[in-house]
């Protein structure tokens, strides 16, 4: 046993394509391949068990080995490395042109590898004598066709990539500047927010207002210390008098105490816990004031009022690579990392003219985008630099039509080399096939060509097996049909299961005649179904309703004395089955449970699996010994009819010749337990 481990690296994963390689590969050697995933292990033989394993880019899997080849081991493991390895180097942008270079590229090499020596040894007279067939001319131009119509697609869906790469970059770029300014200033505003509205700080402002202590310098100036931006107080008392500020008295001009008064009174009219306004003092300078209100007992104490410098949050966004704004919503800007982008007229203001993605700032192309920030008091704006550069646009495409030119000619002379060697391999197998139709059907077509080629030759060796097992299939089952035909008629309904139906009828009817009438009308649809000979498979579903019928009458029969239960999955009710399939069944399980138990209670289920259909029948009657049990698995194996068990031998025989292979019906018992019936559909039987 041999093992090695792959870690996926194409982005989609073990796709369609690769797993079918996978398990292509896998089928041309003896040995046992096993692919193993999170502890989960498939057969590399089976497609949909291999795609059923959902291996995922970055996931490591473990191939398993082990067999009677052992000299092709080496090969072996090299070959499914290299299927790996093959779809690893793709890009998902220009999977579909990767997907024809590489199959080419891959055909071509082992057409030229095989035929190297040949052709170096008869190349000038194969140049003399050999002349292109119309299959070949056709099959030149269809692929000079294809060829270049993939190129020029390649060339297109490249451009579109690039585009739709830089579009992507750009879109990523401008929603995380925008997310860097926009948590700042959350940042700053609830640091900010926090400090007006602390408990322990109003009530330090209310005891300053009232002179009983001076601590709130160092209050602030401990606060800056750690702050992002830096604050200044201006405290006023309820008449408007400044009891307090941080401001020196050059800066605490006149302007400044008149906007603070009216800023209080904005900020006392609007209730609000902070009010925010812009203060500008001069052209290119402005500060975010935040006001809160202060009260005690609800009456009106006066109010705190913070300053944020302009300055500190331009050196917040100097850290970020591109320029950012802050604003009010009537354009008072709080905050510019770049004074070119606001207008000379009014340096404090920023109204931008239209909602255009892309501006002009001095001849400069920008990128601006725009965020509604704290309820829309607040818009950041964000200029991302993004220059057209019409020499870079150019000398791209002409390096894509260079490539392309040069990817034409040397698929041209590629072509020529595919061309001839698919046509020898279609004649050879042309020549294979008319020996299957004229001389000898059983005729097995061998063709080593590493192509599709050889892949369709083993199909119609497939397909040719394949008839020839359905033929003999088919006339067993004529002949098994004609012998129980009449056997099956007859055996539809026991006229002892009639008998009592009619009978419990009879005694319902003057006792519960609405009950009397429910059976009836599930006696007569049983009657429809099982007389109906016009239909020989039917759906799970409509057998199932026959089931139900059937099971109802008989608890009615037997009352208290019989139980049942169905759990069915829905998975299964639209495939095709053998019309009254599972009745013969429920029926042995009557008959035979109440032979040794008084009471009986009886099971059916029916799930899907990875490959087949499979019911089971159990009951809780009295069993059957071992030596029984096996006499009766003895009786399924055999081909001989046994007239005592036919029920379960006929079963057995119709589910093995409609589905074939290992499908079929299998049976355990243990004697005063119970008796268990499986039955197993192949899927693609029928």
């Amino acid at each position: 046993m041999k093992q090695f481990t792959y870690t996926i690296k194409d982005e989609l994963g073990v796709h369609a394509r690769p797993a079918g390689l996978l398990v292509k590969l896998a089928k041309k050697y003896a040995s046992k391949v096993t692919i193993e995933k999170d502890g989960k292990t498939c057969d590399m033989r089976k497609l949909m068990a291999v795609m059923g394993l959902g291996i995922k880019q970055g996931e490591t899997i473990t191939v398993t080995v082990e067999g009677d080849d052992e000299t092709a081991r080496n090969d072996r493991r090299r070959s499914f490395r290299a299927v790996f390895l093959c779809y690893a180097v793709k890009m998902t942008a220009t999977r579909p042109l990767t997907h024809l270079i590489q199959g080419i590229i891959i055909d071509v090499w082992q057409s030229l590898s095989k035929s190297r020596s040949e052709k170096s040894m008869d190349h000038s007279h194969h140049d003399r004598t050999y002349k292109k067939s119309r299959f070949q001319q056709e099959l030149e131009q269809s692929v000079s066709r294809k060829l270049i119509s993939s190129l020029l697609l390649g060339c297109l869906l490249f451009c579109i990539a690039i585009a739709a790469v830089n579009a992507l970059n750009q879109n990523a770029r401008r929603e995380d500047h925008l997310e860097s300014v926009a948590s700042t200033f959350h940042e700053v505003y609830n640091s900010t927010s926090a400090f007006l509205l602390d408990a322990g700080h109003t009530e330090l402002f209310l005891s300053e207002l009232r002179k009983d202590q001076d601590n709130l310098r160092y209050l602030i100036s401990h606060y800056n210390v750690s702050a992002l931006v830096e604050i200044q107080l201006i405290l006023t008392d309820s008449e408007g008098n400044v009891r307090f500020t941080t401001f020196s008295e050059g800066e605490m001009n006149l302007h400044r105490q008149e906007f603070n008064g009216i800023a209080v009174d904005n900020a006392c009219h609007l209730m609000r816990a902070v009010y925010t306004t812009v203060y500008h003092f001069r052209a290119n300078s402005s500060e975010y004031v935040m006001i809160h209100p202060l009260y005690r007992d609800g009456e009106y104490q006066g109010a705190a009022a913070v300053y944020l410098n302009e300055n500190d949050w331009t050196k917040l966004f100097s850290q970020y690579q591109y320029d950012a704004i802050l604003t009010k919503p009537n354009g008072d800007v709080i905050a510019c990392s770049n004074s070119s982008f606001l207008s000379q007229k009014n340096a404090n203001k920023y109204l931008p003219a239209d909602a255009a993605q892309y501006v002009r700032v001095n001849g400069n192309r920008y990128l601006r985008s725009s965020r509604s920030l704290e309820n829309g008091t607040v818009l950041a704006y964000s200029f991302i630099y993004s220059p057209t550069n019409y020499s870079y646009l150019f000398v791209g495409l002409l390096l894509i039509v260079l490539l392309g030119l040069s990817w034409a000619a040397m698929f041209v002379r590629i072509m020529h080399a595919m061309t001839e060697q698919m046509v020898k391999s279609v004649d050879t197998l042309v020549r294979e096939i008319r020996i299957i139709r004229k001389e000898d059907p059983d005729h097995i077509i061998e063709i080593d060509t590493g192509d599709e080629i050889e892949e369709i030759a083993r199909q119609v060796n497939k397909m040719v097996r394949s008839i020839q097992e359905l033929s003999q299939r088919n006339i067993a089952l004529a002949e098994v049909n004609n012998r129980m035909e009449m056997q099956n008629l007859q055996a539809q309904i026991n006229p002892h299961f009639i008998y009592n139906t009619l009978d419990n009828i009879r005694y319902l009817i003057p006792t519960d005649p609405q009950r009397a009438q429910q059976l009836i009308g599930r006696f007569i649809g049983i009657l429809r179904y099982s007389i109906n000979n016009t239909k020989h498979n039917v759906p799970v579903k409509d057998d199932l309703k026959y089931l139900q019928d059937y099971l109802v009458i008989q608890s009615t029969r037997f009352g208290a004395n019989f139980s049942y239960e169905i759990d069915i999955d829905d998975a299964c009710m639209e495939f095709i089955i053998p019309k009254l399939l599972l009745q013969p069944l429920l029926e042995n399980s009557i008959k035979y449970g109440f032979q040794k138990k008084p009471r009986i209670h009886i099971r059916v289920r029916g799930w899907l699996g990875e490959d087949a259909l499979y019911f089971t029948v159990e009951d809780n009657g009295g069993g059957v010994d071992e030596t029984m049990l096996e006499q009766l698995r003895d009786i399924l194996r055999s081909d001989e009819v046994n007239i005592e068990h036919n029920g379960l031998q006929n079963i057995n025989r119709r589910i093995w010749l409609g589905y074939g292979g290992d499908s079929g019906l299998t049976i355990d018992s243990t004697e005063g337990e119970g008796f268990t019936v499986k039955l197993k559909l192949r899927l693609g039987g029928m």
